[in-house]
């Protein structure tokens, strides 16, 4: 089963996607809201691009696993895009992926490390691996 991964932002959303059986993840991309008024109907135009069969966000939870008001704003963002593009719509925490993706980025170049494109693109494959774990 395709996925696509969401890492929600208040400025860019990263986005990844599986292939069709569900076991290859690779970043899609960031579509950097402050840049793109039309950020929601890119969004839109991706996701019928690829086609998956679910969309799975990154749900910001706080350190004892409650509920932020970040994670409420991804909720009213996911029902939006729920309601548009009418395909399943799956949750799962996202705490620390930016940090993971960060981690990961280490070893690369300085250029690299400093790219937040990058690790929200990273952060997104994450939310789709932890998905995949909790699916198991």
């Amino acid at each position: 089963m395709k996925l696509m991964g969401i890492d929600y932002g208040r400025r860019r959303i990263g986005l990844a996607v599986t292939d069709q059986e569900g076991w290859s993840i690779r970043g899609l991309g960031v579509i950097d809201r402050k840049k793109r008024d039309n950020y929601f109907s890119v969004l839109i135009s991706l996701i019928r691009e690829e086609s998956p069969q679910v969309l799975v966000f990154g749900l910001p939870l706080d350190v004892e696993d409650r509920e932020t008001v970040m994670s409420q704003e991804v909720r009213r963002f996911a029902c939006r895009v729920e309601k548009e593009i009418g395909l399943p719509i799956a949750f799962v925490d996202e705490s620390l992926s930016s940090q993971k993706a960060s981690q990961l980025l280490s070893f690369r170049k300085k250029k690299d490390r400093r790219n937040k494109a990058l690790v929200d693109k990273i952060a997104a494959c994450l939310i789709l691996e932890r998905y995949r774990e909790e699916q198991q």
